[in-house]
Order: structure tokens, then C-alpha cells, then sequence
């Protein structure tokens, strides 16, 4: 087993276990095709409730958590890097 691959069944477990998923219907994680970017990572599941505000809180709970955990399992999040991260990057290289 792999870092991504004990990642994905935490991700799973995480979703089964939590009060506000539907455990009735279709809960699936799956890693996507490789890419240069990365290997991306697919959650589908759904919410107990069809209220969108709170669909929203729940959505970004999850996620929350899930970017908080991905380090004890040695993955990174990639993001693209934008303009401030650039100005950042350029700013440290001309510090001596």
C-alpha cells in the first residue's frame, strides 16, 4: 500500500463514519489519472440534507479536515501557484 492509496481509505472510512453523509447512497473515493500536476482525487458521496447553505458548511468541513490530515500521511496539497507566491519566491532569491 501507498501513502495516496491509505489516504484514500482514510478519506473513506472518514466519509462513512460522518453524521451529516448519506451512508444509503452511492460513497466513493477513487484517484483520477496521473497527471503533470499530480494524481487527482475524486470523492463522491452525498449529504443528508439538500439545503444549499449547509451543503456548502459540510462540503468545506470536509475539506477542511481533509487538508489538515493529508500531511500525517506525507501527501501535499498542490495548488497553482499565483502572483503573490511568485513575488514571494522572486523576493526570498534576492535576499544575500
Amino acid at each position: 500500500m501507498t501513502n495516496l492509496g491509505v489516504f484514500r481509505k482514510y478519506i473513506e472510512s472518514y466519509l462513512k463514519s460522518h453524521p451529516k453523509i448519506r451512508q444509503d447512497m452511492t460513497l466513493m473515493v477513487r484517484q483520477l489519472a496521473s497527471e503533470n500536476k499530480g494524481i487527482p482525487m475524486e470523492i463522491y458521496c452525498f449529504t443528508k440534507t439538500t439545503a444549499w447553505v449547509e451543503y456548502e458548511s459540510i462540503q468545506s468541513d470536509i475539506f477542511d479536515h481533509l487538508y489538515s490530515t493529508a500531511t500525517f500521511f506525507d501527501i501535499e496539497i498542490f495548488q497553482e501557484p499565483g502572483g503573490k507566491d511568485f513575488s514571494i519566491a522572486f523576493d526570498r532569491n534576492n535576499v544575500t
